[in-house]
């Protein structure tokens, strides 16, 4: 092989684009990352030949139109088997391909532009090899340097002459099993290589991207041959895997043609992204590994850092906008499948809507801008341990407005400093991206004013009821200081402050609340009748509701009545049900004496598989039945008359919500869309 620095290398160091993008993002100062080019082989090695022509099913490849436009295209054999890669014969970097090409896959129509005349010049192309049964990947970039091809067979032969080669990191790889799929039809659903200025990406076609957790960018560098980079930094192109939860990728719905990807940590070459920084083309391949659908994007690029990141995906500080100029849309064309079953990468992190969606959806969330740079602070004031592992944490705060069973969203750097790189952290995948901002349900109620005022009456304080989360670096933190005072001082949890504990208060959010100022003299006309559904921890935002119907001061709500069914399923009974208890016998400050509450029945339906004492249950200022059994689906078919008609919230893991949302349509007939739900989501 040969040196890093001789004739044999493409890279003499990394190109302008590279180093933007690197300084952007901190990384130019960090030490090594000036000299990790030389990771980028300039030849293929025995491994990396090897692992192409013995280990891939297909191999995504970027091609350039005539108008100088990337195109992203998945290569396959014509059976989907391994093997219809090989090495040439008498030249080491050099791989032979011998793929079938199906109809709208762009690579065909690129391939038009090769000159077989063109000599030593040949065409520009890139690959990246991934094993998704393992998680390997490597990528080659170089030059077609012959091709031959049948138009009426589809069939193709052509050389690849490897001059750049380099593994990568098997983040945010899905893991899949596949198996080859020969007889296909493709189909040709839209073709769309040229779109007006006005045009949109179909609904369906939005509905395919933000359905994916896979997509394969890209990218080019092209520079003048004249330029005094020509020499040094020749043109290239690059592709490269990118991946995610399902949604991670947004379409902005404003012009339904721009695809917003979000950039996670990865190896700081920034190969991708200084290519777009310096040539501000890319394209998007993406496939469906259960139909064999492809989807073909190409257009104009930008990459967006800090505030400017920041205004089009709220919380995200790095990303990359697509602007779709071209698509084709082809059904049935991969010929291969997955197995059922896949494995996510445990390094993708929570998705985030765009600002636009989150103004669309009419979502009631108010991102804080900082003065000076800096967020309104949040000072921890006291803190009230329930259990090991269950507790209330007050916070000092300037003045919020806060519906009952809203979320406030806090910046933990302070506490925990700011986030380091991490390339890998197998032990704990969620570090490499975590930026320290976490949400939590307000938990204490913050009442809304009458007449002119537009939000609540000023709050000097808030509360968050929590559950330490196993190997949460915040809820870990917070906890560690709980134990540990309560174990040495437990009289200081009465007042933290002098501790200095604080967190940035970076917005407030949520949909998912009781719109108590909403409740009117002309809505008292029946009794409101709810339904509230929750797995664990998941009751704090009923809890604050409870707490806002109790003890509200508008006349209006208070003369309301409210007939209530709860099903609470936890492991924690012993915990979480005198925590309802007491906001059940908390009386509004000018409430007369008689009767607590008149107005307000709660019927509470407790599900857990552990002993329930009596003394919890006995006494009860409300109705309780408790079932020594999980809540299932044969329930809500038992209660479907109680239910029906009922204004229905429901807030736990994904599993519990899936349940109640599913048990809630089939058993009691209630439309889908009228569930109002809150997840987890780390």
């Amino acid at each position: 092989m040969a040196s890093y620095d001789s004739p044999g290398t493409s890279l003499n160091g990394w190109h302008p684009g590279e180093r933007v993008m690197q300084h952007k993002m901190g990384y130019d100062k960090a030490p090594g990352v000036g000299e990790m080019w030389r990771y980028i082989y300039g030849e293929m090695t025995d491994q990396h030949r090897k692992f192409h022509t013995s280990n891939l099913h297909f191999l995504p490849v970027v091609t350039l139109d005539k108008a100088g436009r990337p195109w992203s295209s998945i290569l396959t054999g014509e059976d989907g088997n391994i093997g219809w890669i090989t090495p040439a014969q008498r030249a080491a970097s050099t791989l032979v391909l011998k793929p079938k090409v199906w109809e709208g896959d762009p690579f065909w129509d690129n391939t038009d532009q090769f000159d077989a005349q063109e000599g030593e010049e040949g065409m520009l192309i890139a690959g990246i090899g991934v094993e998704v049964s393992t998680r390997r990947r490597n990528k080659l970039a170089g030059k077609i340097k012959r091709l031959e091809r049948n138009d009426e067979s589809r069939k193709i032969m052509f050389d690849i002459r490897v001059d750049e080669a380099t593994g990568n990191c098997p983040k945010y790889i899905v893991i899949r099993s596949l198996l080859p799929h020969p007889k296909t039809n493709p189909t040709v659903v839209y073709d769309h290589s040229n779109m007006s200025p006005t045009d949109r990406l179909p609904s369906e076609v939005i509905s395919f991207i933000q359905a994916a957790d896979t997509i394969w960018l890209g990218s080019a560098y092209l520079v003048d041959p004249s330029s005094s980079d020509a020499k040094l930094f020749p043109s290239h192109l690059g592709i490269n895997h990118r991946g995610g939860r399902p949604g991670w990728v947004r379409v902005k719905p404003s012009d339904g043609r721009t695809l917003v990807i979000p950039d996670y940590s990865g190896n700081r070459f920034m190969s991708s992204l200084g290519n777009i920084e310096y040539t501000p083309v890319a394209s998007v391949l993406i496939v469906d590994f259960d139909t064999g659908d492809i989807l073909y994007l190409t257009g104009d690029a930008e990459n967006l850092q800090g505030q400017a990141a920041e205004d089009i995906m709220p919380l995200h500080k790095s990303l990359t906008a697509l602007r779709v100029t071209g698509y084709r849309f082809v059904k049935d064309a991969l010929p291969l499948r997955q197995k059922a079953g896949i494995e996510p990468s445990p390094y993708s992190p929570a998705i985030k809507l765009l600002k636009e969606e989150i103004e669309l959806q009419g979502a009631h969330t108010t991102f804080f801008e900082g003065v000076g740079g800096k967020l309104p602070q949040a000072i921890l004031q006291k803190i009230d341990l329930h259990s090991p592992t269950i507790a209330t944490f007050t916070f000092k705060s300037p003045s919020l407005s806060i519906q009952p069973g809203q979320a406030i969203i806090l910046d933990f750097k302070a506490l925990l400093g700011s986030p380091q790189y991490r390339h890998m952290s197998e032990g704990k995948p969620s570090l490499v991206n975590d930026d320290l901002i976490r949400t939590w349900t307000v938990s204490s109620y913050h009442p809304q004013t009458r007449g002119d005022a537009e939000g609540p009456e000023s709050q000097s304080s808030f509360q968050l009821t929590m559950k330490e989360k196993e190997g949460g670096l915040v809820t870990g933190a917070l906890f560690s200081i709980a134990r540990g005072l309560n174990a040495s001082k437990s009289h200081l949890l009465a007042d933290v402050t002098p501790f200095n504990i604080e967190a940035g208060i970076v917005g407030v959010s949520g949909d998912f609340y009781l719109p108590l100022d909403e409740v009117s003299s002309e809505s008292r006309i029946q009794t409101q009748q709810l339904f509230w559904a929750a797995g664990g921890i998941g009751f704090t935002p009923f809890l604050v509701m409870l707490r806002a119907i109790l003890t509200s001061t508008s006349t209006d709500a208070r003369k309301q009545s409210w007939d209530i069914v709860f099903a609470l399923s936890t492991r924690e009974p012993q915990i979480l049900l005198p925590l309802v208890e007491k906001v059940f016998n908390t009386k509004p400050t000018d409430a007369s004496d008689g009767p607590a509450h008149s107005n307000v029945r709660l019927h509470l339906h407790l599900f857990t598989r552990g002993p329930v004492p009596t003394s919890l249950t006995a006494q009860s200022s409300f109705d309780i039945t408790t079932h020594q059994e999980r809540l299932e689906d044969r329930w809500f078919v038992e209660q479907k008359e109680t239910l029906e008609g009922r204004e229905t919230y429901v807030c736990g893991p994904a599993e519990f919500e899936n349940l109640v949302v599913n048990s809630l349509v089939n058993a009691v007939g209630l439309e889908k869309g009228k569930v109002r739900k809150e997840g987890f989501a780390y």
